[in-house]
């Protein structure tokens, strides 16, 4: 899984509940009105982003929707992402860029603060940089111990007391040390402190000011912060940052949160840059951050105006409803569905020489011949009572015929005669009858032969 990928799917739960608040105020209608804009910030505000940074984010897509004449809310969520990454405060490269410095790492516990540290170590030594680490967090349980390991997967050496030692002078003994090795890269991870303890923050604050009078190197503190602690976060990084004075953001466990938004809401209003966020606890898994796809992957793409399929229109979408069985019907009676589409006038002219009279007319005189025929060669009784015969009259012959008629067709022959009535030109099969030998019901006086 790419890096990336672990960020979107990090960020799945965020996203999903902002693209459902988006639905929803969609499907009001794509009108730039007011109700428009305050559910936007609301939607913002309920994805961790912060009031502060939410509201920003609105008042500029305010600005351009006036200045470049936007015309729906289409036009604007197009603009989003590029807005959300343009409040993420820049800056930081300096830090780990490449030049001498000195990191020391605060935060309160479980934010991953040792983690990061052996992660910086091992990717910043992979970049031919000597660096040193300092071990200051002497209270918790394992602490150094945890530290060790880092420093031996990542080669580097590590300075360390006894466990219940002062942590500034375990931050002294390192610069120290760091200046007799040549090192240009110091990292320093101190003890976890609640920001709610005055006391603790206090002895924290004694730490970072002796490293800074300390080092001939440039100090940078950077909070390290879990995404997952959401709004808690940021009361966090706001009491650190008035006790410490930040000089950068690490957002961690990014790969299992519903509240990636804190890390916009946090580094906007405290002005401070994020120089790197984690995904995951293998050693790879601390990258720089990229405010542009750390956007795409919290909110998301909005296109749902191209996902509705075209639908037929005039004649193709009266072509497209017509079932198969209707068509045949349509071709059955005589009235094509391609030909009544195409050439409708034609057709009337077509099945005008189309008449069942001609054939009920020549049944008496047919009739007739049989019965001479008959008479001339069969016994005087045959003949008495062909004699007596009667043929129908040629009305009542015409109102029972069609009856036999169409008994007498298939539905393949009924086609047929219909394709030929569309047709201008076959005159001849209009005007000859088929030439289909039609079972007639034989008289009385036909039985006995």
């Amino acid at each position: 899984m790419g890096f990336f990928d672990k960020i979107s799917e990090g960020l799945s739960r965020s996203r999903d509940k902002f693209k459902e608040s988006m639905n929803v105020l969609l499907d009001r209608g794509p009108n730039l009105d007011e109700d428009f804009w305050e559910t936007l910030e609301e939607t913002l505000i309920l994805s961790d982003i912060g009031g502060s940074a939410a509201f920003d984010i609105v008042e500029r897509l305010r600005d351009q929707a006036t200045r470049l004449a936007l015309p729906d809310a289409y036009a604007v969520l197009d603009l989003l992402n590029d807005q959300i990454s343009a409040t993420f405060t820049p800056g930081g490269e300096e830090i780990l860029g490449g030049g001498p410095a000195l990191l020391l790492f605060v935060g309160i516990n479980g934010t991953g603060k040792t983690t990061t540290v052996g992660k910086i170590a091992k990717e910043q030594t992979d970049a031919g940089r000597s660096v040193i680490l300092g071990s200051a967090d002497t209270f918790r349980a394992a602490a150094i111990e945890q530290l060790e390991v880092w420093a031996r997967r990542a080669g580097v050496e590590m300075v360390t007391r006894e466990r219940g030692s002062d942590p500034a002078s375990v931050c002294y003994d390192t610069i120290e040390r760091a200046e007799a090795a040549g090192s240009d890269l110091v990292l320093i991870d101190t003890a976890g402190r609640l920001h709610t303890s005055a006391d603790l923050m206090r002895e924290l604050e004694k730490v970072v000011n002796v490293v800074r009078k300390r080092s001939e190197l440039p100090v940078y503190t950077v909070l390290v912060i879990d995404a997952t602690t959401g709004q808690n976060g940021l009361q966090q990084a706001r009491e650190f940052n008035r006790a410490l004075d930040l000089d950068a953001l690490i957002v961690t466990k990014l790969d299992g949160t519903a509240k990636g938004g804190i890390a916009l809401a946090v580094s906007h209003e405290l002005e401070l840059p994020i120089i790197k966020i984690g995904v995951g606890e293998g050693i790879d898994d601390l990258r720089d951050f990229d405010a542009h796809a750390f956007s795409s992957a919290l909110i998301g793409d909005f296109d749902e105006r191209y996902e509705e399929d075209a639908e037929p229109v005039g004649e193709n979408a009266k072509q497209a409803a017509m079932t198969a069985g209707e068509r045949r019907r349509d071709v059955l009676e005589g009235a094509p569905a391609t030909a009544a589409a195409e050439k409708p006038a034609e057709v009337e002219e077509a099945e005008e020489p189309v008449e069942a009279e001609e054939p009920a007319e020549s049944a008496p005189e047919a009739e007739a011949e049989v019965a001479e025929e008959l008479a001339e060669g069969v016994e005087p009784e045959a003949a008495e009572a062909a004699a007596e015969f009667e043929p129908e009259p040629a009305e009542a012959v015409a109102s029972a015929e069609p009856e036999s008629d169409d008994a007498a067709f298939t539905d393949e022959e009924l086609a047929e005669l219909a394709l030929a009535a569309a047709d201008p030109d076959a005159d001849s099969v209009a005007a000859e009858p088929a030439p289909v030998e039609q079972p007639r019901k034989k008289h009385f006086w036909e039985k006995w032969f």
